[in-house]
């Protein structure tokens, strides 16, 4: 919305060339064909116009600016304005644009608010709960005054995300969210850290102080029932609470400690609260955190951390020539140790990336030993964003590139919403390489349309949760509709997770899904019969089998 304008400065008069036009950006119900300029300034009530006055007063002889127009029922309207004078003598005329910016404020501003917020919640993000509790604690050092900080963990919030789907789950955390607000005084912090996790700091608090607030807050939450729009939920939190800066003199060792003291209170049950204990906790966490190590790193120098390889296929009944790599370990008693037992301890401490390293390796040594054969790997986002690990990974790849063709690299899209231009400079390495790049678990998370572009992105794997029981649920239709309609938009093929009846197969072939993975395809198997003796641990096939 715009409007062009003449200005003559002998009868002080704005001229529109566009009348209509320009009632439109001014607010008015009929249309303008002149407004003098004392008329006009009398509309701005915000923002500089200092150039503009003095351009006007033929002191300047172009301008620009942004201001605040006046308009119906006291409403005012971001506007930019640019203009210059043209002519000579009494022809003379300044000729100026008058462009709605609006919109482009209200994005910016809401930019800057997500900036420092939680965008469900509307209280602090984790980012901004860090930087204020720092803060928090420098000043209670040199005041040497006390505080605290709690941790807040909502109770079971995956059984209300299977119970009752992924809405009621977000009612659920706005809901608590809200209490927790009314319950404190105003002059604590709160913050959003995790996803169904809140961080409290409250000032001039002791130990009498921080039992009586997590009483408090628990109490508040249990009490009555959380209202959604599929019925009622019964809701409870559990606190980790340390005292500062007597046991946390920084954000991160209160965040840490507080987290550790959650965990203990989860272990009591329920709506339970536990303040943090350097004799309990820390050591407990110490002796499981050295063991698990251990249990990794032996693993791996015994090459007893393995693939197995899931089939992808394009229609029911195709022989598979593509596998999804799934990582496993074998422990010393020959049991396979699944992944969630094993990945979260080595993200925990940074052994990850050795992990990633070995799926890669054994992922070359099988294309190397069958030719026909396309895997795809999945990377975490430590190795993504670390630049030296990150740089090993694609020297792997780039030293094998007549491989690489035949890769596709997974990222989960809560990973890449996490680290995006980390995600974007990685993806556009694997690709010059001439591998192809995937976004795993899509639908979780909230990827914006300019990352998905940014990404370029060859495979979307639409998240499980929607695909399970599809056949049945009109709203994951819907759901998988709309996820299909935006790869075909971009380009993308897409492949549906966690298919296990021929039910959902038959209907999310018919919307067009292009690939199938899940247990009604195949289950994940690390010694399968097309892979030859002693693939994938050797880098060259040897005798295949005669089952192959």
């Amino acid at each position: 919305m715009q409007a062009l304008f003449e200005y003559d400065p002998g009868k002080g008069v704005l001229s529109w060339s566009d009348p209509a036009a320009a009632a439109r950006l001014l607010g008015s119900d009929l249309a303008v064909s002149a407004l003098s300029r004392t008329e006009f300034a009398q509309r701005v009530v915000g923002g500089d116009v200092s150039g503009r006055e003095a351009a006007f007063d033929g002191g300047a002889q172009s301008y620009a600016c942004e201001y605040q127009l006046s308009r119906r029922a006291g409403e005012t309207h971001w506007v930019e304005e640019r203009g210059g004078w043209l002519g000579e003598g009494d022809a003379r005329r300044l000729i100026g644009v008058i462009r709605s910016v609006e919109s482009q404020k209200l994005r910016d501003a809401h930019l800057a608010w997500l900036a420092e917020n939680d965008e469900l919640t509307g209280v602090m993000n984790r980012a901004q709960m860090r930087a204020r509790l720092d803060q928090e604690l420098v000043d209670l050092k040199h005041a040497n005054l006390s505080g605290a900080y709690l941790l807040v963990g909502i109770d079971d919030v995956g059984a209300i995300n299977a119970d009752f789907g992924f809405d009621v789950a977000d009612e659920v955390i706005i809901e608590c969210s809200r209490r927790i607000a009314e319950l404190l005084t105003g002059e604590e912090l709160i913050g959003r850290v995790a996803g169904t996790k809140f961080g409290i700091f409250i000032r001039r608090a002791d130990s009498e102080r921080v039992r009586e607030i997590s009483v408090a807050l628990m109490n508040g939450i249990r009490e009555r029932v959380v209202e959604t729009k599929k019925g009622s939920v019964a809701a409870s939190i559990s606190i980790g609470a340390v005292e500062a800066p007597r046991d946390a003199d920084s954000a991160h060792v209160a965040m840490a400690r507080a987290e550790a003291a959650l965990d203990q209170a989860k272990r009591l049950g329920r709506s339970s609260w536990s303040s943090f204990s350097e004799k309990t906790d820390v050591v407990t966490m110490r002796r499981r955190n050295s063991h698990m190590s251990d249990v990794i790193l032996t693993a791996l120098n015994e090459r007893r951390v393995r693939l197995a390889f899931q089939p992808i296929v394009a229609d029911l009944g195709e022989s598979p020539m593509k596998f999804e790599c799934l990582i496993r370990m074998r422990a010393e008693d020959g049991r396979e140790v699944p992944a969630p037992e094993f990945i979260p301890a080595a993200e925990r401490l940074g052994l990850v990336h050795l992990l990633d390293r070995r799926v890669l390796e054994l992922a070359v040594n099988t294309l190397a030993a069958c030719p026909n054969v396309k895997l795809n790997v999945n990377v975490s986002m430590e190795t993504v964003k670390d630049p030296v690990w990150a740089e090993g990974y694609l020297s792997v790849m780039r030293a094998n590139a007549n491989l690489a063709r035949r890769f596709t690299v997974e990222l989960t899209e809560t990973q890449v919403i996490d680290a995006v231009d980390a995600s974007i400079e990685f993806v556009s390495e694997l690709k010059k390489i001439g591998a192809s790049f995937g976004i795993d678990d899509f639908g979780a998370g909230y990827t914006s349309f300019r990352n998905l572009k940014a990404l370029d992105i060859d495979i979307l794997k639409i998240d499980g949760s929607f695909v399970t029981g599809v056949s049945a649920s009109r709203e994951n239709q819907l759901f998988v509709r709309t996820l299909l309609d935006l790869a075909r938009n971009f380009g993308m093929k897409t492949v549906a997770e966690w298919v296990d009846n021929q039910a959902d197969a038959m209907l999310l072939k018919g919307l067009g899904v292009d690939f199938l993975q899940g247990f009604l395809i195949g289950k994940p198997e690390t010694n399968p019969a097309w892979l030859p003796d002693g693939a994938p641990d050797l880098a060259a096939p040897t005798q295949t089998r005669a089952s192959a």
